[in-house]
């Protein structure tokens, strides 16, 4: 693969970008029925945006730690070039979590307090838009240097955790070994969620990510292959945190989440209405289910990245979870281009969501031995090394 590939870089903002359409297009029904969004949005359920009285279609948490997952990794990956060392990507995730935490409790960034990411500087991302307690409540314990202790399997881990897969496919992270990616992308989420079912879905997605970065699903039922593949993998993967593979840890779980999964395939081959089938598989508001769902509408809809992503929220369930994942999924699978402008027009922090894309896909630009000789180069240095940011211009 190499670095200037136009096809992988459409799909790696077809995954950062698709994940914040899915998020947008469900934050609005987030918590209702599917009876009241057929009532208010007509029989298909909400298919555009329902936009805040600023006109923007608003992002929620889900995305906003979506993209300070990506600002972790890419802390860490510029740590490696600049100092040829560097910690276990997922580890980096930690103050970049901490720094979305006091997103949530400041009105704006603090010049006496420790940053770890550049979004600090952007002022949007000073707003709780529904954040999950299992995330404040782990992170504050974070801060104070406690042992984080849960057993929640939520869905805010599989929601935030799809950079990792861009990052280390492209950059051939641990070699590209796609069970060493897993686990890292299952401790990221681990850093907040304890609950097997609420880490290990992010391995399966990363894996599912990994796979059609690598151009294994441009050909006919492959996505299918690929979720089977994902979940057979599961059982053999070595937690990072635990010394033994996930199948000796958690059988039951691991179980329990290739079931679900073969059920949303076996879903994605029927002709029930999605919301039905949705409803068979649950509310996404674990993470096992919110994985299954976006799985369900992605197999269902792949040609599709509307019909995909408009399946994914519409039901009684965490809508914009499982809208940010399936649009994971179906952005990667289709890529950039194949998302209808007027899903993008009016979404809230599109540029910085691209220019998160644009970093996740030229990795870091700068090293130790070279000068920082272009814009660009003191950009990557100002943003990653500073932590400092501001808008790019437009001519």
């Amino acid at each position: 693969m190499e670095k200037g590939d136009s096809i992988h870089q459409d799909r790696a903002l077809g995954c950062v970008v698709g994940g914040a359409v899915g998020d947008a297009l469900g934050y609005p029904v987030e918590f209702k029925k599917w009876a009241e969004i057929e009532r208010r949005f007509g029989p298909r359920g909400i298919t555009r945006y329902s936009l805040s009285p600023s006109g923007k279609a608003l992002i929620s948490d889900d995305t906003q730690m979506a993209l300070f997952t990506g600002a972790g990794i890419l802390l860490g990956m510029t740590r490696a070039y600049l100092r040829g060392i560097m910690g276990r990507l997922d580890t980096y995730c930690r103050y970049t979590y901490l720094d979305w935490l006091h997103t949530q409790e400041w009105k704006s960034r603090k010049s006496d307090c420790r940053i770890d990411s550049w979004l600090m500087d952007v002022p949007e991302l000073y707003s709780q838009r529904s954040p999950g307690i299992t995330c404040l409540t782990a992170l504050k314990d974070l801060e104070a240097e406690k042992d984080v202790v849960n057993d929640s399997c939520g869905c805010g881990g599989v929601m935030r955790t799809a950079p990792i897969a861009i990052l280390s496919y492209l950059h051939r992270y641990k070699d590209g070994d796609l069970e060493g990616c897993d686990m890292v992308a299952a401790e990221a989420a681990r850093i907040t969620h304890k609950h097997p079912l609420g880490f290990l879905p992010s391995a399966v997605l990363n894996d599912i990510i990994m796979q059609i970065m690598s151009g294994e699903a441009d050909e006919g039922d492959r996505l299918f292959y690929i979720v089977e593949k994902a979940a057979e993998r599961l059982p053999a993967i070595y937690s990072g945190e635990d010394g033994k593979t996930y199948g000796e840890l958690w059988p039951e779980k691991v179980s329990q989440l290739q079931e679900i999964l073969k059920k949303a395939e076996d879903l994605a081959n029927t002709d029930l209405p999605d919301h039905e089938a949705i409803e068979k598989i649950g509310g996404g508001w674990t993470g096992h289910e919110a994985l299954a769902i976006a799985v369900y509408s992605a197999l269902k809809h792949k040609e599709s990245f509307e019909d995909a992503i408009v399946s994914a929220v519409n039901h009684s369930g965490d809508s914009d979870s499982t809208g940010a994942v399936c649009g994971n999924i179906i952005g990667t699978l289709l890529g950039r281009k194949a998302i209808p402008e007027y899903f993008t027009k009016d979404l809230e922090l599109l540029s910085v969501i691209e220019e998160m894309g644009t970093d996740l896909f030229t990795g870091c630009i700068i090293s130790e031995r070279m000068p920082f000789d272009t814009v660009e180069k003191v950009r990557w240095y100002n943003k990653y090394c500073k932590h400092k940011w501001e808008p790019m211009q437009t001519v």
